[in-house]
């Protein structure tokens, strides 16, 4: 299953978090990568709104002027996998099912011949079998939104995640509010969604660094913001330690905010969701939402605080780092599961962004918020 590793900022007149909620939707989406573009013109017109579908598979198209106009024109459409397809005119949106764009017209008019060469590679989660369809994405409203659905490791169940913004300029927060649906209304608002559960991810209006990571029945994120600090969020399915006829919907939002706080990157209270035992997180039982502790946080010989024999940490043994499932329980006789690709590991000796293989699968290190202290930090499988 596919990862990403990237960044995004203030790029093309939009706030940083409204490009990383754009990021997540083309990669969890499946959607096709643009490479650069190519081809010989004499006319100065250019492409916009340039995307590939979820469909798209790894090819290169051609548009070639077949008929020219002043101000005007028609291009043939040619995929060198998928074939000739329909027409484009300039000035015209298009959209073919696999490729979508606009040619506008320049100053110098295109001539029969001119060329534009498009070069696509299939989307990494499309190409794993592993992409979420996109159910809601808003890219007009102040708080815009994206709502996703998977069909699980089977590909035969339905379970809803969405991400929204928000944000207060005079405040200075700009973040992400994480979210898990039992059902999907499309005339419902983002925050109004069948059982919904939502928990806040402080971001930036800059440079925003992301790990995002996914398979058919969960997406994790971890974010680089500020000083710097780092956020994280987990949405879908934990694996539970049950038959699926016992526990259908075991489904996971976790954060760093209960809500959409208002509350920046900067605070020094806020922590991340993998420890447990607070309200960023939420684990929905068979009939409602419950807030979990997580182990080994709290187990004294694991995560303790270290000050005697009796309260100590897990080191690493000669550089090598065990990695311990996060296990959902209830810090009494119920244990309902463990996170899907996050495990504890020791701060002995680590830092955050590390890398680490086992077993020939990649893990990065990521610490809560800006703490460093031995207990502090977690692996996140890079699905591959």
């Amino acid at each position: 299953m596919p990862n990403q590793i990237g960044f995004v900022d203030n790029a093309n007149g939009q706030l940083a978090h409204y490009n990383l909620l754009a990021a997540i939707r083309l990669f969890c989406g499946g959607f096709g990568v643009i490479g650069t573009l190519g081809g010989t013109r004499t006319g100065t017109g250019t492409i916009s709104g340039l995307e590939a579908s979820p469909a798209a598979v790894t090819e290169t198209w051609t548009l070639t002027c077949t008929a020219a106009a002043a101000n005007a024109g028609t291009f043939s459409v040619v995929g060198s996998v998928s074939g000739a397809k329909p027409d484009a005119t300039v000035g015209s949106a298009y959209d073919n099912g696999l490729l979508k764009f606009t040619i506008g017209d320049g100053a110098t008019d295109f001539i029969v011949g001119d060329t534009f060469t498009i070069p696509v590679t299939q989307g990494a989660a499309a190409a794993a079998d592993a992409e979420w369809e996109v159910l809601r994405y808003d890219t007009v409203s102040t708080n815009r939104e994206l709502i996703l659905k998977g069909t699980g490791l089977s590909r035969t169940e339905e379970i809803f995640v969405g991400f929204r913004t928000y944000h207060d300029a005079s405040a200075d927060y700009y973040n992400l509010l994480a979210g898990v649906f039992t059902g999907y209304v499309a005339g419902n608002s983002f925050d109004t969604q069948p059982g919904a559960r939502l928990s806040g991810v402080p971001a930036h209006n800059q440079r925003i660094d992301y790990w995002l990571t996914l398979n058919g029945q969960r997406i994790a994120m971890a974010l680089k913001v500020g000083t710097p600090v780092y956020e994280s969020c987990y949405v879908g399915k934990m694996l539970p330690y049950g038959r699926p006829s016992q526990y259908p919907y075991p489904v996971v939002c976790g954060g760093m905010l209960s809500g959409a706080a208002a509350t920046r990157f900067s605070d020094t209270s806020h922590s991340g969701y993998f420890k447990g035992n607070s309200a960023p997180m939420g684990l929905r039982s068979n009939d409602n939402w419950l807030q979990p502790y997580c182990y080994p946080w709290g187990n004294t010989y694991i995560a303790g605080n270290g000050t005697s024999v009796s309260n100590s940490n897990l080191r690493d043994t000669g550089n090598a780092y065990p990695l311990f499932p996060v296990e959902l329980h209830d810090n009494s006789a119920n244990l309902w599961g463990a996170l899907d690709g996050i495990f504890y590991l020791s701060g002995f000796n680590n830092a955050v962004e590390n890398t680490l293989t086992v077993d020939g699968v990649n893990y990065v290190v990521i610490q809560d918020v800006w703490r460093t202290g031995h207990t502090d930090y977690y692996a996140m499988r890079l699905d591959n």
